[in-house]
């Protein structure tokens, strides 16, 4: 049986014909991971001995250059006989903790979108860290991750969950979820979290939902200490009433000092932005070398700001991004086998 030695953990893995990302999850390590469907890069990790047999993944999770250095995905790579890994996360990941919780609220943000809060049940903790999510079960109904929108440490989770009419979840969370139902909680995960506070300009970048953990980072960053002077938010929707936590952000913003940007992609309103919001990012800084940036949302808005921020000299450690990519029908076996649900979601897709 092929074995899997990973760096940071202390006993080998059996690899079990599966992939790293999948045996390593099976047997209880908390390896780094997003989407678990070769599209965001979350679980990169080197190949420090050994050989894998890769399937196919998104060129924009692994580039070819990081290939050709040894780089891997885990949850596409295969073990063939013994290997040895070590993931990229310099933050050693929190245990993957399983909660039965109960709802205490939905209330509805916008027209398509709701806040869940989730309470926890009392002596119970749900450690995470600002940017990261959980995969939630409401029933039967399959499970779905969505992003943490308070900071760590409340007795309950908030959850910004965008309403899609015939979504498998969102649309019953919007409908008849009501307080008290039970709810069941996994997590955490994902590896775009808040570092801790930094003497640099500290750039915050959601499209849509992508504000939950962005809205989560920013309470860690001024609760670390952050400059207010050097936060700056930009917040990407289509017209003025998709954006749903516009006043909680402005008066923030004028209490706190931070600044807000909120950037509209197919409505002209007034003296606001119009236009897509990495492009207004780009009109506002011309280098963001020093930069921390955190990027939230659907991928081709992350994507773009990704790139943006590489050319105007960001570094690619300092910049985390989070894409709410819909899980792969193929995902659905690794998370059976995992944690016996069914198929996920990032972002609360469906």
């Amino acid at each position: 049986m092929a074995l899997i030695h990973i760096e940071q953990w202390p006993q080998p893995v059996e690899a079990k014909r599966l992939r790293i990302l999948e045996a390593a999850l099976d047997a209880g390590v908390p390896f780094p991971h997003g989407c678990g469907s070769g599209e965001c890069g979350g679980c990169k990790c080197e190949l420090m001995e050994g050989e894998v047999s890769s399937d196919r993944y998104s060129p924009d999770a692994l580039s070819a250059e990081e290939a050709a250095r040894g780089l891997i995905l885990a949850c596409r790579s295969r073990p063939v006989g013994d290997v040895r890994v070590r993931w990229l996360a310099e933050a050693v990941p929190l245990p993957m903790l399983r909660v039965d919780a109960r709802v205490a609220a939905v209330d509805r943000l916008a027209h398509d979108v709701v806040r869940l809060r989730v309470g926890l049940p009392a002596g119970v903790a749900f450690p995470f860290r600002a940017g990261q999510y959980a995969k939630l079960r409401f029933g039967k109904l399959p499970a779905r991750s969505f992003s943490m929108a308070n900071a760590p440490g409340a007795p309950h989770l908030d959850f910004h969950i965008r309403v899609h009419p015939e979504g498998k979840v969102s649309s019953q969370v919007a409908s008849r979820v009501s307080p008290g139902d039970p709810v069941e909680l996994r997590g955490p995960f994902g590896d775009a979290h808040w570092g801790g506070a930094c003497n640099a300009q500290l750039l915050l970048v959601a499209g849509g939902t992508g504000l939950a953990p962005i809205a989560s980072i920013l309470d860690a960053a001024i609760r670390d200490g952050q400059r207010p002077e050097q936060i700056h938010v930009y917040h990407g929707v289509r017209a003025e009433r998709d954006l749903y936590a516009g006043k909680w952000l402005e008066g923030q913003s004028s209490s706190i000092g931070f600044r807000f940007v909120p950037v509209y992609s197919e409505e002209r309103r007034g003296s606001a932005r119009f236009g897509m919001v990495h492009t207004a990012v780009g009109d506002d800084f011309t280098q963001l070398g020093a930069a921390v940036i955190h990027v939230a949302g659907p991928p081709p808005m992350v994507d773009a700001v990704v790139q943006l921020a590489r050319q105007r000299g960001a570094a690619p450690e300092r910049i985390k991004a989070d894409r709410f990519t819909p899980a792969e029908p193929e995902k659905r076996s690794l998370w059976e086998r995992v944690t016996g649900w069914g198929s996920t979601g990032l972002g609360g897709l469906e």
